[in-house]
This record gives C-alpha cells, structure tokens and sequence, in this order.
C-alpha cells in the first residue's frame, strides 16, 4: 500500500484528473467520487438541485429512469417521457414537452447518451438543439457511463451542462470510481443547490489540498493507477 497523503499517488491522482476533461470533451473541471455510477448520479443531483425542484427523465430503456428514482429520493419532483421500446429518445416530442412548460418549471433533464439495456442510442445534439430552440433554462444532463472512450461525445460542443461517467465500460477499469464534469451552467446551480452535503460537496474536493480531499477520504488507489494506464492508452490511440 502505497502513502496516501504524499508521494507517488499524488502525481498519479493529478494525472488522471487533469486529462479527463479531454476525454468528455470539455474545459470544465472534473470531480471524482468512489463509487460505481450510481454515487456520480447522486454527486450530480446533489451539487446542482434543491428540494421541490423539477426533472424531466428522458427514458428508452432501464438507466435514466433509475437517475430519476435517486432523484425523487432526494426530494426532486420526476416526470419522465418514455420512448417506444427499443428506440432512442424523439427530440420533436421532448421538444413538445418543453414548449408546453410555458412557466419553465422544469429544472433540468437527465437522460442517458446510450441504455445498456435498450441498446438505443440518444442524439444528444438534438436534445441541446431543442432546448435552445424553446429558450428553456433547464439544465442538460447526459450519463454517458456506457459510452464514454467508446463512442464520439463532445461535452462543450453539444452544449451538455453536466456529464456522468464511470470507470468501467469504456474508460477499462474495474466498478469503483465514478466521475461528474460540471459545466458553467452546473457550477452557476451549484451556488444556489441546498442537497449540497459534507461527502459529495464538489467544492470540498476542489483547489490544492491534499491529495486525499479530491476524494473525501483515502483515495482509491488501485483504480487512480489503472485509471492512469487506461488514459495513457488513450492518448497513445487517439
């Protein structure tokens, strides 16, 4: 077992944190969280909503109907706007449903960019493209943990304000490392978002401290070093 307050880990926590953003595509800043996909659900959530705010779930399988139930834990109010079985999101109806909300008291959308268990793949352009057409405020989250580093995505360019991803599936490491990249619009959220708590509070694992404080506790160190190699094949491979 490697020092987990100095030394070596520290360099490899820092490589890996700072070349993520690459891999989802954007400028924003990265935060880490132990846990499989599910705890970078909950980080999201909890950083960028209040009780009795509003979500739209846009669901063509299994997975971001399961978002919407960790939110409604939470205290969140859930819609979700299912997709005929097997098919990807329809931006015509989700861009329906938008205009509908005429007093824009929905808060933010979680969808899935594909659904394991639907193998239906999202046009996740399409969704942003919607929303600015309507002039919604609504924040756009995608979950990305079974594409990520195996499919295009490109955070900034399609205007996503939030993104979760996962270390297993296409970023090659084991369950155990969860990731959420915060857009501007997600860090603006954050200032007023009352779900905040000690362990998943983005800003308690921001700035230059100990190492240990980018995860709350002691790093996960054997998924920090396969991280490392998965992302160093990454670059090697383009």
């Amino acid at each position: 077992m490697p020092n987990i307050y100095g030394g070596e880990i520290v360099d490899v926590s820092a490589f890996v944190l700072d070349r993520l953003p690459s891999v989802a595509r954007t400028s924003g800043p990265v935060f880490a969280v132990i846990g499989n996909g599910h705890a970078a659900w909950q980080m999201a959530i909890s950083n960028t909503m209040s009780p009795g705010d509003k979500v739209l779930v846009l669901e063509c399988g299994r997975f971001a109907s399961l978002w919407g139930i960790a939110a409604q834990a939470s205290g969140i109010d859930v819609e979700v706007m299912n997709s005929a079985p097997g098919h990807p999101v329809d931006p015509a109806a989700f861009e329906q449903r938008l205009t509908a909300d005429v007093d824009q008291q929905i808060d933010a959308v979680l969808m899935v960019q594909a659904d394991t268990s639907s193998s239906a793949l999202n046009d996740v352009a399409a969704i942003r493209a919607a929303l600015d057409r309507v002039g919604h405020r609504a924040l756009l989250m995608v979950d990305c943990i079974a594409t990520l580093g195996c499919m295009r995505y490109e955070m900034d360019a399609w205007g996503v304000d939030l993104t979760v991803g996962a270390s297993q599936k296409g970023l090659m490491v084991p369950p155990g490392l969860g990731f959420v990249w915060a857009g501007p619009k997600a860090l603006l959220a954050y200032e007023k978002a009352t779900l905040r708590n000690a362990y998943f509070d983005w800003a308690s694992r921001s700035g230059d401290g100990p190492v240990y404080t980018k995860y709350s506790g002691t790093p996960p160190v054997t998924h920090l070093y396969g991280m490392a190699e998965s992302l160093k094949m990454i670059e090697e491979e383009g």
